[in-house]
């Protein structure tokens, strides 16, 4: 499939999906929509499943590239590329899915359908933090003995700034003074003695 049809399905499914939902959202309005057959479209995707997951990865990628370059962005201290990354996360999380609820649904079937690519995205946060915890030990800013293992718990402490389901339920200022709070706390269990 042609990265360009690729994308006008996704598209297409994505904008069907923020304004009506995934369960109201039929594989013959997203053909319709772009002008398609049901029959092709099905040669391109097996079912509505395929498409959300694919959906879904797209935004992951985007996610980890937007998140990658605040890790390694040049002229900050570790201390503050941590709180930006947390910050920059929420920010991020928050303008995809507090707007338009209608997009949990999606995400509620991945959640359940595809809990594989919920481990890869979570794996690949705790990669991210291990890097951005390891350039604290190299700098001399933190003292971490087991980088791996403190991303875990990094990652785990940060769960209510990097779930979706969570950015409906506060508005992004509170959030964000609660994720301050958080990263100082941290901060102070990672800092050097």
């Amino acid at each position: 499939m042609s990265e360009e049809i690729s994308n006008q399905i996704l598209d297409a499914a994505e904008a069907r999906f923020r304004t009506y939902g995934y369960g109201k959202t039929t594989m013959a309005e997203i053909a319709s929509d772009i002008d398609m057959s049901t029959a092709n479209l099905y040669r391109y995707y097996e079912n509505k499943l395929a498409i959300g997951s694919a959906m879904a990865s797209r935004c992951f990628c985007q996610r980890e590239e937007f998140l990658s370059e605040v890790v390694n962005r040049e002229g900050l201290k570790q201390a503050e590329r941590l709180e930006l990354f947390v910050l920059e996360m929420l920010n991020y999380m928050h303008g995809q899915f507090s707007e338009e609820p209608k997009i949990a649904e999606l995400v509620e079937v991945i959640v359940t359908k595809r809990p594989d690519m919920v481990q890869a995205k979570v794996e690949s946060d705790r990669k991210l933090i291990s890097v951005l915890l390891q350039k604290g030990n190299d700098s001399g800013e933190f003292e971490v003995s087991d980088v791996d293992e403190m991303a875990h718990y990094v990652l785990a402490a940060l769960a209510k700034f990097s779930s979706p389901f969570f950015m409906t339920m506060y508005p992004l200022e509170e959030l964000s003074r609660l994720a301050r709070g958080v990263v100082a706390l941290i901060l102070n269990g990672l800092k050097k003695k």
